[in-house]
């Protein structure tokens, strides 16, 4: 690296403005798009989130960087600490000095520092985040709900109450907080982090025009979806309130089935409606509902995973008899006669999935790692 660089390091928050607009260069205008990394990721990109935000600069101007965010996360009795990966960008001119590799390295040791058991990130480039120890981890499901499938659903009972709104005040606020704090799944909640990730997302591809359906018993909140252009991307409550909610808000915004069976010359006929709900492999008792209802579900990757702790990860899921080394960037696990080595690649699939990679302690891995669509960075 040359000596006039500065970096790669924890950003300061006078730097703030120089970063926002490096990666607004790359990601928004390089791609056609109206600058918009401020709006649509306050959380990240502000002052009191500095030190999280890695940064190689030339003077005052940042040449390359990442952002991060730590967010703790529930999966039922463990909590974990996840490090969001955020616009890796690097201006034209500083390319090819392998400022990105540097940078990302000197952000998976920042997390390590602040905690973190694990980073995450989302991209269509795996295979170069694949050299740095990411892997394709994880399990995402989407299910679809249509005229032919919702009816299966059970409805909300005549006591409760179907709400809906795109104005988040502060009670609808703390409904939610209130939740997702007694399902115990995903980011740990509170009403600041929530204000926080509701004012992101000026670009429409992140959650689209979003609003929330409340189910309400006696004027009480007991179970609630978020709603955006890309369908039912977080949820919460009892099993059954939740699959009414599904079915009656589904009812309310698609309508009766039916179609014109003898459309205009040259129109086009339209695509049958349908509503998306994403949604972990396990859980909650409402997947289980799912499951025994036979619905099926597109099953995905999460994402690309990190493992920065897996002692600790272990740890939190109550995992304390297998124990864990590492030595020359591989690890080996071993619970009585049972050992594997593998890369940290591969350790990423070992502990979260979805595939089963090995026998090892196949009773109790892989585990399960989730975190909303609201909390993707």
């Amino acid at each position: 690296m040359r000596p006039e660089l500065d970096g790669p390091r924890p950003a300061r928050p006078d730097e703030m403005e120089s970063i926002i607009a490096l990666a607004n260069q790359v990601m928004r205008i390089g791609q056609g798009l109206e600058p918009t990394i401020a709006t649509d990721y306050p959380f990240v990109y502000n002052s009191g989130n500095a030190e999280n935000v890695t940064v190689v600069m030339d003077g005052s101007r940042a040449v390359s960087m990442v952002g991060s965010w730590i967010n703790t996360v529930e999966i039922g009795d463990a909590r974990l600490r996840s490090g969001g990966i955020n616009c890796l960008a690097t201006l034209p001119g500083y390319r090819g000095r392998g400022l990105a590799t540097k940078v990302m390295n000197a952000a998976a040791e920042h997390m390590a520092g602040a905690g973190c058991h694990i980073g995450r990130l989302t991209t269509d480039i795996t295979n170069w985040y694949y050299r740095l120890g990411w892997e394709n981890a994880g399990y995402l499901c989407t299910y679809r709900f249509n005229h032919s499938n919702v009816g299966i659903l059970p409805g909300l009972p005549e006591a409760v109450e179907l709400t809906y709104g795109a104005e988040f005040d502060e009670n609808v606020v703390a409904a939610i907080v209130d939740l997702r704090r007694s399902d115990r799944l995903g980011g740990s909640r509170t009403a600041d982090v929530m204000r926080e990730l509701l004012d992101a997302g000026s670009d429409p591809n992140l959650m689209g025009n979003r609003r929330y359906v409340m189910a309400q018993r006696a004027g009480t909140p007991v179970a609630y979806c978020l709603d955006s252009d890309h369908g039912i991307v977080e949820w919460g409550g009892p099993a059954d309130l939740v699959a009414g909610l599904v079915r009656t808000w589904f009812e309310r915004r698609v309508g009766e089935r039916g179609g014109n069976l003898l459309p205009e010359p040259q129109a086009k006929v339209e695509e049958s409606p349908e509503l998306t709900l994403v949604a972990p492999g396990n859980g909650h008792p409402f997947l289980d509902l799912l499951r025994e209802l036979g619905f099926p579900c597109q099953a995905d990757y999460w994402g690309m995973l990190y493992i920065i702790d897996p002692r600790g990860i272990l740890d939190a899921f109550g995992l304390t008899n297998i124990s864990v080394a590492e030595e020359g960037g591989s690890f080996t696990l071993s619970r009585g006669d049972e050992s594997v080595r593998v890369s940290r690649q591969e350790l990423a699939k070992l502990l979260f999935g979805p595939e089963h990679i090995s026998d090892f302690a196949d009773d109790g891995l892989p585990l399960m790692f989730w975190e909303w669509p609201l909390e993707h960075v």
